[in-house]
């Protein structure tokens, strides 16, 4: 496995790449030999630009926001083949980052390039001669989106980071531009999202599948809410709770609040009957799906670099190592970010969403490699599949399982969490509806608290990367001691010394530190502001 590296400055190297597929709207053959100069002359094209913003949202470059951050929490271990695998993840696990971090550099570039290409979108979308009535307000609003995507990674991720609105014209221009603080990030994200969510579409037709719609913007602004909360208890940060604005609209719990109760009285969305069919390969885009990133076996990948990856590639990642048995449904894995047995152990006795999101590999196969950190467990809500691998270009590369990045199930939960105090009754509604749906009308709650939702949510969204967050939006002393019961180990497990070297650091306040390579290309002393553990 080898990295790639991307420089900051490379984002003028804009090429219109067309990579994140899906049955619709994503579903457009790769393209080569494109030039900014031979696009946006007809809405075709200013469609194809577009969907290069998408690409840099979904590609996953060897740093995959879900994967990391699940390994940061407390429901999954690096794994890998050895302690040297991927040694990335395990720094992200040790707490041992630095700014030589591969995860961290290449996260940076890609998000960097997405903010690039939503850039210049915007601002050739007005050599378009636009034609149909609408579409340039709502590609716009898409870009918009996008964006503001881009930059809630970069603040959650790295917290001082520049803000580039602009294609500036010379790569110096870049090398000069200051860093921002966490305040002024949540500022231009909001000024995005806000301009986006009045015009986005409620709905999306059959062959526009994966486009974004007014719900995906508001649950994304109620879940950046819920995180610029809670985070802005550390001081350090500089922001101040309910006080999260463009300058004009403030988003607060009321703003939320409301912006929630409309999705949920829309219609457009609902809970699906069957919580196993959510990770059914033929049934994807469905009622529930808010956000998906779209993955594709069309483009026959078989480049290592990771930008030209269509498909799902975190789905060989966490899969098992030379499985054997259980009829060969398991394409061959990496064994990385295995669930934990504390993540195992916070199911309940009889609810079903236990084996839909882990494989017990002990009990379903005959014989696999027991590879670094293995506890037996795995991720079987995207793990790859013999009966979905691509027919051309490497396998690894081409598996079209689509990652839900927002369902309606995270929407009940929290609009719950919200209405807890000033509603109960409407909450503990939104939290039994989710609960019930799993484990039948029997185990619905009687009253709703704090720590029911939070087990709801650990338990209904295991393996899908949001457990990180959770845990840090409600302090880090209630994440380190999460984080810290992951590894008080089963008594008379086989490989105890695998779980070793690591100390929690609060005072990384969960983020990532600026690429080394970042500040080396950078005038000196443009970068300057680090979280503590990494100044």
């Amino acid at each position: 496995m080898k990295n790639r590296q991307f420089y900051f400055t490379s984002l003028l190297a804009f090429t219109l790449g067309i990579t994140s597929c899906s049955q619709s709207f994503l579903e457009l053959e790769p393209k080569t030999g494109q030039v900014e100069a031979n696009y946006y002359k007809n809405e075709s094209q200013a469609l194809l630009a577009l969907t290069s913003v998408y690409d840099a949202y979904a590609v996953q470059n060897w740093a995959f926001a879900p994967t990391m951050s699940d390994i940061y929490s407390d429901d999954t271990f690096s794994g890998g083949a050895d302690a040297g695998d991927m040694s990335q993840f395990h720094e992200i696990e040790q707490f041992a980052m630095t700014n030589e971090n591969g995860a961290a550099r290449d996260f940076w570039n890609r998000l960097y390039a997405g903010v690039y290409r939503a850039n210049l979108y915007l601002e050739k979308q007005n050599e378009v001669p636009w034609v149909t009535e609408g579409l340039k307000a709502r590609m716009e609003a898409e870009a918009l989106f996008l964006r503001g995507y881009f930059y809630w990674d970069l603040v959650r991720h790295y917290g001082w980071v520049p803000i580039i609105t602009q294609v500036l014209p010379s790569v110096e221009d870049y090398k000069t531009i200051p860093q921002n603080t966490p305040s002024e990030v949540f500022k231009q994200i909001a000024a995005d999202l806000l301009k986006a969510v009045d015009v986005l579409p409620l709905e999306v037709s059959s062959t526009e599948k994966g486009r974004i719609t007014k719900g995906a913007c508001q649950a994304l602004i109620a879940r950046i809410y819920l995180y610029h909360t809670g985070i802005s208890a550390i001081s350090g940060l500089g922001l101040t709770a309910e006080s999260w604005s463009d300058g004009k609209t403030v988003i607060n719990k009321q703003y939320v609040t409301t912006a929630l109760e409309s999705i949920i009285s829309s219609g457009k969305y609902s809970l699906i009957s069957s919580y196993a069919e959510l990770w059914d390969w033929s049934k994807q885009n469905g009622k529930e799906s808010l956000l998906e990133m779209q993955y594709s076996e069309k483009a026959k990948s078989g480049d290592w670099g990771g930008w030209n990856i269509n498909g799902n590639f975190s789905s060989v990642w966490i899969g098992v190592r030379n499985p054997v048995g259980d009829n060969g449904a398991l394409f061959p894995g990496w064994s990385l970010s295995v669930p934990t047995w504390s993540l195992a152990n916070e199911f309940e006795t009889g609810d079903p969403r236990k084996d839909v999101t882990i494989y017990n590999a002990d009990v379903r196969l005959t014989s696999y490699t027991k590879a670094y950190m293995n506890t037996g467990y795995f991720n079987r809500k995207y793990m790859a599949l013999q009966a979905y691998m691509g027919t051309g270009g490497d396998p690894a590369h081409n598996f079209p399982r689509n990652h839900i990045d927002i369902r309606y199930a995270d929407v009940l939960l929290m609009a719950s969490e919200l209405q807890m105090t000033t509603n109960p009754t409407k909450a503990l509604g939104y939290l039994n509806q989710v609960r019930t749906r799993a484990m039948g009308s029997a185990a619905a709650l009687t009253s709703v608290t704090l720590d029911a939702i939070y087990h709801e949510r650990r338990v209904e969204f295991g393996g899908e990367g949001l457990r990180k967050w959770d845990l840090l939006r409600r302090g880090q002393a209630y994440a380190e001691a999460k984080i810290n019961a992951s590894f008080v180990l089963p008594v008379g497990i086989k490989n105890p010394s695998d779980f070793g070297n690591r100390l929690f650091k609060s005072n990384s306040w969960g983020m990532f530190p600026i690429p080394a390579v970042e500040i080396r290309n950078t005038n000196a002393g443009v970068l300057k502001q680090f979280v503590p553990a990494y100044q």
